[in-house]
């Protein structure tokens, strides 16, 4: 049975409504799978991820928001006014007031940041709203918050040497401008912030603290240092969150899932049958 295709929510981000007569392969699947891409991600390696959640849930609704590097220095009302339609369309869904199953999946400090970004444009959520399951799957996130660590992320997507080499020099103004603003206000990093917002139980108003989360990454991340990942997963845990982690040894950043994928998978979906028995 044919996917319906994909319908732009603006012009970051998209929705995939299941196929007309698709039929879930439990009662307790997810019905709604968020998507956070890495920084620059191609949606040809996005719809890798998404064709894989359409095949082992094909009665949910797809939504992916891409991650740009413009995000960085996009104002507030920007922001707001580029996340407004993926708002609208999780609000239409209803969403905020948990009548859907949710799992949320976020790659990379890319993802993370633009997750952390849009959960500042929810409204405040009420603590009687009763609860729907939900997961929150993090992949190869958070941390690297040095400037060596930030650039590589920056311009590895990048592949035009004298572009690479006009961006390189214009982060570096860029990160000693976010470095100088901070230390005056002492204000900690965006990445940073995003870090801890990361870790507020209510990080998404469908998301608290009996929300399994599964960080999934690598000894191998050159991006993303693996120690960090674990250190903010322990945090996350001291909390009383519920924590999962899922370390595998050789697998780039990002690159689990392909180097890895039965164990990748297995790891997502069984997060998602604790989410359903939490």
């Amino acid at each position: 049975m044919a996917a319906e295709p994909f319908t732009p929510l603006g012009q970051h981000a998209y929705i995939q409504t299941p196929a007309s007569g698709a039929v879930p392969s439990s009662s307790t699947d997810p019905t709604v799978v968020l998507i956070f891409g890495w920084m620059s991600a191609r949606l040809s390696h996005l719809h890798k991820y998404t064709a894989i959640y359409r095949e082992i849930y094909p009665g949910a609704t797809i939504i992916l928001v891409r991650s740009h590097l413009d995000m960085f220095w996009t104002r507030r009302s920007a922001r707001k006014a580029r996340f407004q339609p993926v708002i609208e369309a999780l609000k239409a869904l209803g969403c905020l007031e948990n009548r859907q199953r949710i799992l949320t999946h976020t790659f990379s400090n890319g993802g993370a940041l633009h997750l952390t970004a849009i959960s500042e444009m929810f409204p405040s959520v009420s603590v009687d709203v009763p609860r729907s399951a939900s997961s929150l799957i993090i992949d190869s996130a958070p941390g690297g918050d040095t400037l060596a660590k930030a650039m590589l992320a920056v311009l590895s997507p990048i592949k035009n040497v004298w572009i690479a080499r006009l961006a390189q020099g214009a982060f570096v103004v860029l990160y000693f401008l976010w470095w100088l603003v901070g230390h005056l206000l002492r204000q900690p990093s965006p990445i940073r912030q995003m870090m801890n917002a990361l870790r507020n139980p209510r990080v998404l108003p469908w998301i608290d603290d009996r929300t399994p989360r599964l960080y999934v990454y690598s000894k191998m991340d050159a991006m993303v240092p693996w120690v960090d990942i674990e250190e903010h997963a322990a945090q996350s845990a001291s909390q009383g969150l519920d924590v999962r982690r899922v370390c595998f040894e050789k697998s780039p950043h990002v690159a689990h899932a392909r180097l890895y994928p039965e164990t990748y998978w297995a790891a997502v979906k069984d997060v998602w049958d604790d989410a359903c028995n939490a």
